[in-house]
């Protein structure tokens, strides 16, 4: 099942959790009221596209929107490509997609790759060395009328090496980006060491923290970025995530990061899996019972020795948390071998388990997904929602309704490990790089760690050895660390 999810959905999908109401908001700056104009206009019919990019193993199928085409060399005033970012969608050591934005008139979805960097600046097509892949462009709006249309890009790149450094740039002939980084990552298993970010909840860019993160993100050396939801405040509104994707602090900009390293995301309340945010961003795709974002609701990637899983716990029928989402869950996580992937986690939005800040537990998920998170022995379940760094103790099990303290390693307070199991899954609120700050206490049983500061998480691992360190993303000072070996 595919469809275009407009405002209404939207704004009953914040409503349906709690959140602020905005009202019935078409565009950037009114209100839907019964004059409006092109009220009585026809509504466009939406349409959508499916199809292999050359050298994948894998269909690419974009959400139902106003237009897509696959692209051609045509440009308009504006058609330096802005906003890229990378994802990953298929193997994450050999293949990466990108997205772009232009106006309305450029439909050149191009990209040029090489791992000479010299050679792919001096390149206006396919030389030796230098590789031309295609894509698609999406023209989409969030009024269901389609005023205020946008365009993105995205072309997928298959085929490469893993560990490897490449350039790339996007647009067309005569209007390419600049030549941009990125390292495919280690082959499956492989005991590389990497690093990686975790943030959430960047809507308002309050004290510019969402931008000083990525500065802080980029300054560290990460590898990827995973993004636990509500990257604006309403996922229909493009003003928005125009400022997510351009916000700039001096000399950095939020591009500089995510132009060259993955942004993986999940999907938040006030995201509201909107037309925007679906066509903006490629995640792996397998449709599966129960979704409605072409796949994108919840999927998984392994890089390295890890394995990633994103949920989606902002869902239109609740009855799908327990049944079809979880369903997909278990067989994803059966599948995993942990002689060859000992790390797990897994990224969502509402938290299980956090301690009296502004958003309680919740109750449902836990019941629904932590007997998974338990049977296939999770690490960490990242999440956000309440505005505040928080950290659990090791959890095992459910008595009452309440998580059960598990085992604790004395030296480090994190889980003990027998015979490479965990003794139980850390449960981490990592959020508020630009939303309002929430209160927090840790006064709960279950609760080790809290703080109401704005914050990112960095992830180091090597082998079989993980560090976690939390930072003030104002002033970068430690607020916790967290250490242990399988």
């Amino acid at each position: 099942m595919q469809r275009t999810v407009f405002f209404g959905s939207a704004l009953l999908m914040l409503a349906a959790f709690g959140c602020e109401t905005t009202g019935r908001v078409v565009d950037d700056t009114g209100v839907l009221t019964d004059d409006a104009p092109g009220r009585d206009a026809p509504l466009p019919m939406p349409t959508s596209l499916t199809y292999t990019p050359e050298g994948c193993g894998y269909e690419v199928t974009s959400p139902q929107v106003l237009d897509v085409e696959m692209g051609a060399d045509v440009f308009g005033a504006a058609a330096d490509p802005g906003h890229i970012h990378v994802s990953f969608v298929g193997p994450s050591h050999t293949s990466f997609a990108v997205n772009w934005h232009t106006d309305n008139d450029t439909h050149a979805s191009s990209l040029l790759i090489g791992t000479d960097q010299a050679l792919l600046d001096a390149a206006d097509d396919a030389v030796t060395g230098v590789t031309r892949s295609e894509g698609h462009f999406m023209r989409f709006s969030s009024d269901p009328r389609g005023r205020n249309a946008e365009t993105v890009h995205e072309v997928h790149v298959c085929g490469l090496t893993p560990s490897t450094t490449y350039y790339y740039r996007v647009g067309g002939a005569g209007h390419w980006s600049r030549s941009i980084e990125i390292v495919t990552a280690p082959a499956p298993g492989s005991v590389e060491p990497f690093m990686f970010g975790v943030t959430g909840d960047s809507r308002g860019n309050e004290e510019d923290s969402w931008t000083i993160s990525q500065r802080r993100l980029r300054d560290r050396g990460i590898d990827f970025e995973l993004f636990s939801g509500d990257a604006v405040v309403l996922g229909t509104l493009q003003p928005q995530w125009n400022d997510f994707f351009s916000a700039r602090v001096t000399d950095f900009a939020v591009e500089d990061l995510i132009a060259s390293r993955p942004l993986m995301m999940a999907n938040g309340n006030h995201d509201a899996l909107a037309v925007n945010y679906l066509a903006q961003f490629a995640f792996p795709q397998e449709m599966t019972p129960g979704e409605i974002g072409q796949g994108e609701e919840w999927y998984s990637f392994d890089y390295a020795n890890a394995h990633f899983v994103f949920l989606n716990d902002t869902v239109e029928d609740s009855g799908v948390l327990g049944n079809e989402e979880a369903n997909w869950l278990r067989a994803d996580l059966g599948a995993v071998n942990r002689t060859t992937t000992p790390w797990i986690f897994v990224v969502h939005h509402r938290p299980l388990y956090t301690c009296q800040s502004t958003h309680s537990p919740d109750t449902s998920l836990r019941a629904n997904w932590q007997p998974i998170f338990d049977e296939f022995h999770v690490d960490f379940v990242l999440a956000g929602h309440n505005h505040v760094y928080e950290r659990s103790a090791p959890i095992f099990g459910i008595e009452g309704g309440q998580g059960m303290v598990a085992s604790e390693d004395p030296s480090t307070g994190g889980p003990r490990i027998t015979d490479g199991v965990p003794s139980g899954t850390v449960y981490m609120v990592a959020a508020g790089v630009g939303a309002p700050l929430y209160p927090v206490e840790t006064s709960c049983p279950t609760s080790r760690e809290g703080t109401s500061t704005r914050n990112y998480v960095v992830f180091e691992i090597e082998g079989r050895s993980l560090h976690m360190t939390a930072y003030d993303a104002l002033t970068d000072d430690v607020l916790d660390e967290l250490e242990y070996i399988k």
